[in-house]
């Protein structure tokens, strides 16, 4: 009895973290280029309950006692977090008109320089620093075959394939990367990705469109269906919780009480 205060418990936790996903999907849902999470879960194993006071051989004592008394049925241990899981979907498309805004239609990244290396984003939210340099909302600059692109303060055009042109001068193209399995990548701040394994080359048929961007894949009606499902959960565990915890009193203030 006393270990169902652990299973409701740890359910009421799990809940609490599918809650703290799917607020954050919420509060991002109009962040360019987000990746909604998902909370993977598991239970425990579960084990087999006796009855260890069915068996009258007293000869059968210690662990050989447990082992051969008749058994009641399974019983869960509880539940617990296996993983956090990026949907990569891809998300719409919205036209915006700038030229420093771009979107790549395909499963690609681009590639950006932080103070800590190469990190990765869908996020195609640029703009113009103070030397004409394309980086993106934390400053980081957007990475093209060769490095850093600059195009100063005139306009510039950017093709299907990457390649930015200011008038008709060929400054660079822009670097566009894939992964085996999207899985390796982890978040980071400024809506940036860390990869555990090098990247490829993207595809040839990613495109890249200048004067749109990639809304987040996050659906708001999904988020709160699942809101409501998991509000439901948590409030059966916490009656359980209550129900055990009064079986509980009662067997130690009635049926424990000596007369």
């Amino acid at each position: 009895m006393i270990r169902g205060f652990y299973t409701a418990a740890s359910g009421m936790m799990l809940q609490r973290r599918h809650m703290d996903v799917i607020t954050n999907n919420l509060a991002n849902a109009e962040t360019t280029g987000f990746r909604r999470q998902q909370l993977v879960s598991h239970s425990f194993d579960d084990v087999l309950a006796r009855r260890i006071g069915d068996i009258d051989d007293a000869n059968v004592i210690g662990i050989r006692r447990f082992m051969n008394a008749p058994p009641v049925g399974p019983m869960t241990l509880g539940t617990q977090v296996d993983q956090l899981f990026l949907n990569f979907e891809e998300g719409r498309l919205e036209g915006t008109e700038l030229s420093t805004d771009l979107a790549i239609v395909g499963d690609a990244f681009f590639v950006v320089q932080t103070e800590d290396g190469e990190r990765f984003t869908r996020a195609g939210a640029f703009r113009l620093d103070d030397l004409g340099y394309i980086v993106d909302a934390g400053g980081h600059f957007l990475l093209g075959e060769g490095g850093p692109i600059m195009v100063g303060y005139l306009d510039f055009t950017v093709n299907r394939e990457g390649v930015v042109r200011v008038g008709d001068e060929i400054i660079d193209t822009i670097r566009t990367v894939s992964f085996e399995d999207n899985n390796s990548l982890r978040q980071q701040g400024y809506n940036l990705f860390l990869s555990l394994e090098p990247p490829l080359p993207a595809a040839n048929q990613n495109q890249i469109i200048q004067g749109f961007l990639e809304s987040s894949n996050v659906d708001i009606g999904r988020e709160m269906v699942d809101m409501l499902t998991i509000f439901r959960v948590y409030e059966a565990n916490q009656r359980m919780l209550t129900m055990i915890d009064e079986t509980v009193g009662m067997a130690v203030n009635e049926i424990g009480r000596v007369r």
